[in-house]
């Protein structure tokens, strides 16, 4: 019998013209499930209208289980649905621009877990320190997104990489905070003068980083803009990450299936998921530039061990496999219909 899905929240990606990184994500994870039988329906779901007519739209398309991709906390309306409810959230649930704030987040992800059948987190690690998970401990759970066949299963020739570091993101300083990895290339940048920095992205803080680049002198830092990133994964030799918060940044994943070895500040819970320090990647104490610049220089001037990182980090990229993620997915879906 064919299950049917809602995806509340946003409205029907088309998988070609959105850029939005939760709609890839939707979008995504629909073709799966169509492909496996299922019916997929699209609720947007935002205003207080919205909300109202929300059970209403449930029952009469007789949807057998609706999952919330949430990206806000701004609850407009009850929750209580008619048939099982999973809210999934795409992003850090500790994310906080002041105490008010955060204290606001952790009543409102009470609310919505203790109203939800299942509440979902990108990582064991959210989990851990996820507080509605003590109050719920069965409703919470970890499932992270996946990358597609066609990227864990490309060829990788290392032999062809170049003397090249790589950032891939947004150009949001607050979050990505690209300019410690700006600090970091000032320390080491004259004695591995043919290493080269390239930043993929575009942003708010794009003039900023770039008059930055230009104080501190640097001399092979290159802003690319918004591109694909793909033919940079491919000579890239290190991917870097120097955010403040996350959620499960993908890009690392990207970088390692492109056979990048991957380096990041251990400042959010769900690097530890996907980086393992020194077997497929290299984890840095949070925010110390010092160290991140010692490491950094020393997987340039080491190949081996740059070669070795990356192999084990090209190689680990399998569990994230659209079958293996999707199967979990599969899996709660039935749970919480009671099949």
């Amino acid at each position: 019998m064919i299950k049917r899905i809602a995806f509340l929240g946003y409205n029907e990606p088309d998988g070609k013209t959105f850029g939005n990184g939760v709609a890839r994500v939707i979008y995504n994870q629909a073709q799966i499930l169509k492909e496996r039988g299922y019916e997929v329906l699209y609720y947007h779901l935002f205003s207080k209208k919205q909300y109202k007519g929300l059970n209403r739209f449930l029952k009469e398309n007789a949807i057998d289980v609706a999952v919330w991709h949430m990206t806000s906390l701004k609850v407009k309306g009850r929750l209580h649905t008619p048939c099982p409810l999973i809210c999934l959230w795409h992003s850090s649930p500790f994310f906080k621009r002041n105490l008010l704030h955060g204290l606001f987040n952790g009543a409102m992800f009470t609310y919505v877990t203790a109203c939800a059948d299942k509440m979902v987190l990108l990582s064991e690690g959210f989990v851990k320190r996820f507080f509605p998970a003590k109050l719920f401990p069965k409703k919470v759970m970890a499932i992270p997104n996946f990358l597609s066949d066609e990227l864990i299963h490309q060829e990788v020739d290392l032999g062809k990489k170049k003397k090249e570091v790589l950032f891939v993101g947004r150009l949001d300083n607050k979050v990505k905070r690209i300019d410690l990895l700006l600090r970091v290339w000032s320390k080491i940048e004259e004695a591995v003068s043919d290493w080269s920095l390239n930043i993929c992205g575009e942003g708010a803080d794009e003039l900023m980083l770039k008059q930055m680049a230009d104080d501190l002198g640097l001399k092979h830092v290159c802003f690319r803009g918004y591109v694909n990133p793909g033919e940079f994964y491919k000579t890239a030799s290190v991917f870097c990450m120097t955010s403040a918060i996350e959620g499960m940044p993908m890009v690392i994943e990207e970088a390692a299936a492109y056979g990048c070895a991957p380096m990041a500040f251990n400042s959010f819970e769900s690097v530890s998921d996907m980086i393992t320090d020194g077997e497929n990647g290299r984890l840095i104490r949070a925010f110390d530039i010092d160290a991140y610049a010692s490491t950094l220089m020393e997987l340039m001037n080491n190949e081996s061990l740059r070669l070795k990182l990356a192999k084990n980090a090209k190689n680990d990229v399998e569990r994230f496999s659209p079958e293996k993620i999707m199967n979990q997915w599969e899996r709660l879906y039935n749970e919480v219909i009671k099949i």
